[in-house]
């Protein structure tokens, strides 16, 4: 059993891993974009902040008498426009630079699928469901940057708001900031969670996917009405689907329940706050720009913490399915392959020496001590039952697979020296199984 400490650090490492991969990638493709939407997410925090300063100011001032206050109004004005304006700049900034970001992703993603030279870890179950959700992860790259930057966002703003709160009660500031402890770590485990949930119904979507193709596909239509297998295959299928849907109503309960016991709790903390500003305004020792300031003030930490937890929360769940990429576009070739030693134009002809093969460990050989010679310009037939081998040994001519045992020559060269992708496309002659 693996030490939960050791996982957890290989967790937050592998965490670590997938978000220098995903800036770094969204780096390089829009280094324009992802500038000036930094710099937009600076301006959109420091909005709101400075909407709530001048209110209180502008407040104050009108219960002066003379308080001049048309400098305060114009500039309330101002940041009113840039809080309403920058949110659909940073919008269009996304989307540009997302959309270049998913783009360089799944780039990379099919050419380090092409690097895998045979068939072995594509017929392993595990390795497709692990490719589509890398495909998931890429196409979410733009919206890692966004969670950053929301994050961001939430950190400016509950830097300013904090500030001006704890101008008026440091208590009170303290008990906001108290309240949003426990929904950040709620809402960290449900994103973990989540992607949990999205592992494990990627390998249900699969087998359902696999019976309803079955049913619906021409390929078995004989064979399944033949036999009257139809409602055997649909009930397999309805199973999988009920699987899949207990699975994702248990995340809702759990999300439901969480979401209600976090929005109770900040209700809480605000009517409290609200009552002990009422309260210090009716005994004097806070002015009515005061009060306003407090409550501006309550929403905007509260805003901005859940913005920063929803945030964190995002891009946590988004790095967990963006490791899937990285696990892709870092997975070794699963055969060993040269950069030199292209294949010549065949003159003398193939020969098998003792080949053994199996597909795994726990399978059956599939061939044993196969002695074989084809010389150049023949045509050879392989002929026997299914499971026989037959195409076994086409797959192991063309290096999909490495033979367990033996050598492949091709005229007098090992297969395994000579470029996979080179030999399979240029030089192989049409092989035929019977």
């Amino acid at each position: 059993m693996s030490d939960p400490g050791t996982s957890r650090r290989a967790g937050i490492r592998g965490l670590a891993t997938a978000a220098v991969e995903a800036m770094s990638l969204t780096w390089r493709s829009a280094p324009g974009g992802v500038t000036g939407y930094v710099f937009l997410t600076l301006a959109e925090a420091a909005a709101p902040i400075a909407t709530v300063w001048l209110t209180k100011s502008v407040i104050d001032r009108l219960t002066t008498p003379d308080g001049a206050v048309a400098g305060l109004a114009l500039g309330l004005a101002a940041a009113g426009l840039a809080a309403a304006a920058l949110p659909g700049i940073g919008r269009y900034l996304r989307a540009q630079t997302g959309r270049l970001a998913r783009a360089e992703a799944i780039d990379r993603l099919f050419a380090a699928a092409e690097r895998q030279v045979g068939l072995r870890r594509f017929e392993d179950p595990v390795f497709p469901d692990r490719l589509r959700l890398a495909q998931e992860g890429a196409g979410t790259t733009g919206d890692l940057v966004s969670g950053v930057c929301g994050s961001l966002t939430g950190v400016l703003s509950l830097i300013g708001f904090v500030g001006s709160l704890l101008i008026l009660s440091p208590a009170m500031t303290a008990l906001v900031l108290l309240a949003a402890v426990p929904a950040l770590v709620a809402e960290l485990l449900l994103s973990r969670r989540r992607a949990t949930k999205q592992w494990d119904l990627e390998q249900i979507h699969r087998r359902e996917f696999f019976y309803s193709r079955l049913l619906t596909g021409v390929q078995a239509a004989t064979e399944i009405r033949l036999f009257g297998i139809g409602a055997f295959l649909r009930v397999r299928m309805m199973a999988e689907r009920r699987r899949a849907d207990t699975a994702e109503i248990r995340m809702d309960r759990r999300e439901l329940v969480t979401q209600g016991g976090l929005t109770t709790l900040s209700a809480a903390v605000a009517g409290a706050g609200l009552w002990w500003a009422i309260t210090s305004a009716r005994q004097g020792s806070l002015s009515v720009g005061d009060v306003a300031m407090f409550v501006a003030a309550v929403g905007g930490v509260q805003t901005a913490l859940n913005t920063l937890v929803s945030s964190m929360a995002s891009v946590h769940a988004r790095l967990l399915t963006f490791s899937h990429y990285v696990a892709v576009i870092r997975a070794e070739p699963d055969l060993a392959s040269v950069d030199e030693g292209t294949a010549p134009a065949l003159r003398r002809g193939i020969e098998l020496r003792d080949v053994w093969f199996r597909y795994s460990d726990d399978h059956p050989w599939v061939l044993r001590g196969v002695d074989l010679t084809i010389p150049h310009g023949r045509s050879v037939a392989l002929v026997g039952l299914n499971g026989a081998g037959k195409s076994t040994l086409i797959r192991l001519l063309c290096r999909m697979y490495d033979p367990t045992r033996g050598r492949i020559l091709w005229d007098g060269v090992d297969l395994r020296d000579i470029r996979p992708l080179i030999f399979a496309i240029e030089s192989v002659p049409c092989s035929r199984t019977t």
